[in-house]
């Protein structure tokens, strides 16, 4: 009896699901602030100063994690890695929409930048490892892709939610998105792979 093998190559399958890692942790983690901001600053009468502080706090967080995430990825594995900073990522979102008071958002929005930096980087270098140098150009391409999606979809998403929600439409908004990331881990854990061997 013939087996018949895939005709697709499971690295492709890396790359789809990476994509919707970019789309989630720097696309919808990072990128669709400027949508939800203005909306929540006026809610919590926060000032320039104040928003811009927690637009730097998750900056901070994600330069941190890059920084430091190879060693944590070292031990743990690239899938596992990138699996726990998306569950940070959508569950800081989360509490995000929760949240009254600034120091709150501030330390929140923090997290979320730790999770965006030890999300992104583990994807990229397991891209990496799943193409040859011929091929990498093409698949790391198609990843990075994810992050411009997210913005389109915020584009759209955040201000039907703000015009449902009406004065607390941001709080739908930030748990909303913090839903879709936290889905789009388990996506990531289920058919991402550590290496083709």
């Amino acid at each position: 009896m013939s087996v018949t093998k895939n005709p697709i190559h499971y690295g492709w399958h890396i790359v789809w699901s990476s994509t919707l890692c970019l789309f989630s942790c720097l696309g919808l983690g990072r990128f669709a602030l400027g949508m939800l901001l203005p909306a929540m600053g006026e809610s919590l009468g926060l000032n320039y100063a104040q928003m811009g502080l927690i637009s730097t706090s998750n900056f901070t967080g994600y330069l941190l994690a890059v920084l430091g995430c190879s060693l944590l990825t070292s031990r743990l594995g690239h899938r596992l890695v990138i699996f726990m900073a998306m569950l940070l990522i959508g569950g800081s979102m989360i509490l995000i929409g929760r949240a009254e008071v600034f120091a709150v958002i501030l330390v929140l929005y923090f997290l979320t930048g730790i999770g965006s930096g030890c999300a992104n980087v583990p994807t990229m270098a397991l891209v990496s490892s799943w193409f040859s140098q011929q091929s990498r150009g093409k698949a790391t391409g198609f990843v990075v892709i994810g992050s411009g999606f997210a913005i389109l979809l915020a584009g759209k998403l955040i201000p039907f939610l703000n015009e449902r929600g009406g004065a607390e439409g941001w709080r739908l908004g930030w748990i909303t998105l913090g839903v879709i990331v936290l889905l789009a881990g388990l996506i990531c854990f289920l058919s991402q792979r550590k290496s083709p061997q």
